[in-house]
């Protein structure tokens, strides 16, 4: 396995931050120390909070359009997000370093605009590609739903009611002749 790039470390540092001390630590001097860099070698990728959060941001959307992606079921978009959204596929440190991304970001609710222009394109993929817009669209928002359920753990269906709900959602996410 290859070693991950001065960035990338930089990177799970600041996720080590948010998780140990919450969001309210994430400064890039706790980041710089965590990584066991200087400031100034901090800086030379990121010369900002804000670009450091920008990065996660990217990092995290990257790393949920992976997941789509790679879905080889062959059964569309909309279904491969539906996939994607639970837990099925990621363990349990990519979700605790989402849960400690969004914390980072109830701090600087300018930073989702990433978030949202790439929503976006997903969105019109869903009324694109997803049979009927709107049964595409509800397994979408549902699939968020479930993903943010597991995420902050609010009473995520489990057992064989999951399953119900994912197969539901698939059946919502795959287009019918």
């Amino acid at each position: 396995m290859s070693r991950p790039s001065a960035r990338e470390r930089l990177l799970d540092a600041a996720v080590a931050v948010v998780r140990r001390e919450g969001a309210q630590a994430l400064t890039l001097d706790a980041v710089a120390a965590e990584a066991g860099v200087s400031k100034g070698g901090l800086l030379y990728h990121f010369r900002s909070k804000r670009d450091l959060l920008d990065a996660l941001v990217e990092r995290w959307l990257d790393g949920w359009q992976a997941e789509v992606d790679a879905d080889e079921s062959g059964d569309g978009f909309v279904a491969a997000f539906v996939r994607a959204s639970h837990l099925g596929g990621a363990g349990q440190a990519e979700r605790a370093d989402e849960t400690a991304l969004l914390a980072a970001l109830v701090g600087q609710p300018e930073v989702l605009a990433a978030a949202r222009d790439r929503y976006a394109v997903w969105q019109d993929r869903v009324e694109r590609e997803g049979g009927d817009p709107v049964d595409a669209t509800v397994a979408r928002l549902a699939a968020d739903g479930l993903w943010l359920a597991d995420l902050l753990g609010l009473a995520p269906p489990q057992g064989k009611l999951r399953e119900a709900v994912l197969a539901r959602l698939l059946d919502l996410a795959t287009e019918h002749d």
